[in-house]
């Protein structure tokens, strides 16, 4: 008879629908324990709030609140390390894009400093072409000036062998 007693006094605080005063906080408290050492942060934190809440005036409740309130803070960091993360990653993308588009420009600038400069030889060379071809505009300037002296003169004695002539 006894034993049936003691199994129907387990029974409930098994199922979960009573606990009997000794074991309740004991088993929450060791589960929430366990789930900190497992890594499991989010849920022990869950656990110590229901410790907390079912038991606050437990002889653990400072030790729970320590621990509850050190796991969130570990989420917390955990959390920001994360976005830290996150922002690492975004930032060497911005880098590395950086990068190429400082590559293109670069080779961009070589590409159009080799174009100034053979657009600056060409410059010269048609300066030196003008330079030239002034030069030559000169020397037919007094050419033609030349014969035309030896035009008026060539007429003037045409026009004086044709006066003697008549």
């Amino acid at each position: 008879m006894t034993g049936w007693l003691a199994v129907l006094l387990l029974l409930p605080a098994i199922a979960g629908c009573a606990s009997l005063p000794i074991l309740g906080p004991v088993l929450l408290l060791t589960e929430a324990d366990r789930q900190a050492r497992e890594g499991a942060w989010a849920q022990a934190v869950v656990s110590y709030d229901e410790f907390l809440a079912r038991f606050p005036d437990d002889s653990s409740a400072p030790r729970v609140r320590e621990s509850r309130d050190t796991l969130a803070t570990m989420l917390t960091a955990q959390a920001e390390l994360t976005k830290r993360r996150e922002e690492v990653v975004r930032l060497r993308d911005e880098v590395a894009k950086l990068m190429d588009e400082s590559t293109r420009l670069r080779e961009g600038g070589t590409r159009l400093r080799s174009e100034a400069a053979v657009l600056r030889d060409e410059v010269i060379r048609l300066r030196e072409e003008r330079a030239k071809l002034r030069e030559e505009r000169t020397q037919m300037h007094e050419e033609l000036t030349r014969r035309g002296g030896d035009l008026a003169r060539t007429r003037q004695e045409l026009a004086v062998q044709q006066a003697e002539a008549d």
